[in-house]
């Protein structure tokens, strides 16, 4: 992935970036592409900070004037729990007026879309988890924790949540499976990046690898 010099990896400002939510889903994808070999300065990463965001720089871009616009933008959301074909429709509405044309629903491998008029920029849309169902990065992230680990985990959060010790959010039940893993880990609380590339969590699951696959059709090919 390319960055520009002296600046941060997760606000590259290039021709091909991939607009994210925050700074674990820009480790999270760095990690990933690290982990599958993808073509390094293939793209650029941008945290924008939020989902709302993140739809306002995708906008901001491509009604940006014809000569300042990336060749390629990607857009990397969460699902959350209204689901992929709610988010997709919040992004269909954004593009009507735009010379896209959008299929109903989220293709489960990963949207790649190319614009019927030229100096449009190419898109891609990816919902966490799986284009397919509700949820979140954590959701994708915890397909590489062993089975039996999840369940030991999951029991443990019921007990936590019935003695009252655990405060967190039920949509955020994905959030605490993940994150008691790494703190039972040596050492534990890494961040999911690095516990990606250091093997702490297994980032062969085949959803991982469609996720790559995605990145590798949306940005490759020349523009």
């Amino acid at each position: 992935m390319s960055k520009r010099a002296n600046s941060s990896p997760c606000h590259h400002e290039g021709k091909k970036v991939l607009l994210v939510e925050g700074n674990t889903d820009c480790h999270v994808v760095m990690a990933l592409c690290q982990v599958h070999q993808v073509e390094n300065n293939l793209f650029g990463l941008y945290d924008c900070g939020s989902d709302d965001l993140a739809l306002r720089r995708l906008n901001a871009l491509i009604n940006a004037p014809a000569t300042d616009r990336p060749a390629i933008i990607g857009l990397l959301l969460d699902a959350d729990q209204q689901g992929p074909e709610s988010r997709w429709r919040s992004i269909r509405q954004k593009l009507l007026d735009k010379p896209y044309e959008l299929p109903d629903v989220p293709v489960a491998s990963g949207t790649v879309l190319d614009a019927s008029e030229p100096d449009y920029p190419r898109l891609g849309f990816w919902l966490m988890p799986n284009n397919q169902t509700t949820g979140m990065l954590e959701d994708f992230v915890n397909e590489m924790l062993p089975a039996p680990c999840v369940e030991l985990i999951e029991q443990c959060l019921l007990l936590a949540r019935e003695s009252g010790a655990a405060t967190y959010k039920p949509a955020h039940q994905a959030k605490a499976i993940v994150h008691t893993y790494l703190a039972w880990q040596d050492e534990p609380g890494h961040p999911i990046g690095l516990s990606i590339t250091a093997k702490v969590l297994q980032p062969t699951t085949a959803t991982a690898y469609r996720f790559t696959e995605w990145l590798g059709a949306l940005f490759s090919n020349s523009i």
